[in-house]
């Protein structure tokens, strides 16, 4: 079994992955840790290396320091359009050497190369932009589960392949303290002892746009769950259109987690799509509101 990674995503969101293999002796593998945001400017890397599961896992220790890190911008065509080289901050922390800010519908390649000789390479297509457009008419304020539910109507967001926008929902709460807790995530605090900065930034899992019908304007409306706020006061609700790595990353997690009801023959491995490696190298694009979350009526 891989060690537990953990993967930083849209913000501050953790989210934690491990991979099954049916191995003689324990093989070694690097991890890498990176995501690109539509018009954000391009983000640091973080690399490091797995270790065997009966070892202590110290990230100083786990940390890759000594590579060289490069993104690329292709071409529709895969030939590379623009380099951007990374500087090594320590701590396995890439860094980019020059301002550039991510571009929507276009196709980014990470490539690695390790002291050994050894590579790492993969690519990302950047969801298309979009924008909330009923921004105006929606209330600042919410009840906690009560009649209205917080509903965000966007632009769609347009990916190369042509298939529908996936979406990922992420809370971040303004001030997470215990006793703004909602219901079901203070059971999970008192009763499991977890931590409560676990639940400040909180993701929803993944949303299909082909669940939901669109405006006649050819928008689409989509619903906040209510298991996405962990806390009442203020939110900021970001809405990601997620790219097919993070996708098939996140769905393919769920199986690992009890997502889904499947008998451990049928569960698959977790889905990586990063060649000499793995971990994430993903994209998306988003759109941020702000609400105020009540409680409910004692």
């Amino acid at each position: 079994m891989m060690n537990r990674i953990l993967l930083f995503v849209i913000g501050v969101t953790v989210l934690a992955g491990c991979e099954f293999y049916e191995q003689d002796e324990y093989r070694e593998y690097y991890v890498v840790e990176a995501y690109l945001v539509a018009y954000d400017p391009l983000p640091d890397i973080i690399l490091s290396k797995t270790v065997p599961i009966e070892e202590e896992y110290v990230y100083s220790d786990a940390s890759v320091n000594d590579a060289s890190v490069e993104v690329r911008l292709l071409n529709a065509d895969s030939t590379i359009n623009e380099r951007y080289t990374y500087g090594s901050g320590g701590e396995g922390l890439y860094y980019p050497t020059e301002s550039a800010a991510v571009q929507e519908k276009q196709l980014y390649q990470l490539y690695v190369t390790l002291p050994g000789g050894d590579s790492i390479e993969a690519k990302t297509y950047v969801p298309g932009d979009f924008e909330t457009v009923n921004r105006q008419e929606l209330p600042d304020q919410y009840r906690y589960r009560g009649d209205k539910q917080i509903e965000i109507t966007t632009t769609r967001s347009e990916y190369h392949t042509g298939r529908q926008a996936y979406y990922v929902f992420t809370v971040n709460a303004e001030k997470p303290d215990s006793t703004n807790l909602t219901p079901f995530y203070a059971d999970l605090v008192g009763e499991q002892e977890r931590s409560l900065q676990n639940y400040s930034v909180h993701s929803s899992g993944i949303i299909n746009e082909g669940n939901y019908s669109p405006t006649p304007e050819g928008n689409i409306t989509l619903k906040v769950p209510w298991l996405s706020i962990a806390f009442y006061g203020h939110n900021e609700v970001v809405t990601n259109a997620i790219d097919d790595n993070m996708y098939d990353f996140l769905r393919s997690q769920e199986t690992q987690t009890g997502g889904f009801s499947l008998s451990p023959g049928e569960i698959q491995n977790i889905r990586y799509n990063i060649n000499g490696g793995i971990g994430i190298f993903g994209s998306m694009a988003r759109d941020k509101n702000r609400f105020e979350v009540l409680r409910p009526p004692r």
